[in-house]
């Protein structure tokens, strides 16, 4: 006895039913033309115990049973593929951002380089007037020293 599915809507049903028929109907226009699995019909042939009248009935029911397990394959292989896909795309995704972000960080050190170009005359006078304030405190300390030097010798 099969056991309903009870969260299966009706439609859900009625589309899983028609699914069925088209399976049971691929089955008998596949006898009709004489594409025969061997191997099911083997296996038909088996559980009919010689019964020749059985073995057909049974090996419809096996073929519809190996439809319905090549579609859950095809399934299986879709959500597989889908998976591998979305993985594809995230990965696209994170190599573009860090794309973008090479691209902002290189953007950040041309601004940078132009900003310290633009200051370098700005720089320049600066380090003048570093140099003539060190100048100015060296000759300090010279000054300091050799009167210091002076003021000992007499003493």
């Amino acid at each position: 006895m099969k056991l309903r599915n009870p969260f299966q809507s009706a439609t859900d049903r009625l589309i899983s039913k028609e699914v069925e028929h088209k399976l049971y109907e691929k089955a008998s226009i596949d006898i009709e033309n004489g594409s025969i699995d061997r191997g099911i019909m083997t296996k038909a042939f088996s559980n009919a115990q010689g019964d020749e009248v059985k073995q057909k009935a049974i090996y419809i029911e096996l073929m519809v049973e190996h439809y319905r397990d090549e579609i859950r394959a095809g399934e299986e292989l879709a959500k597989v593929l889908a998976t591998e896909a979305d993985k594809a795309k995230e990965r696209q995704r994170q190599e573009e951002i860090r794309r973008q972000e090479r691209a902002e960080e290189a953007e950040r050190k041309r601004i940078s380089n132009e900003q310290w170009v633009r200051d370098a005359p700005q720089r320049e006078i600066q380090d003048k007037k570093d140099v003539k304030v060190a100048s100015i405190l060296l000759a300090s300390f010279v000054i300091f020293f050799v009167a210091l030097s002076i003021y000992l010798n007499f003493l």
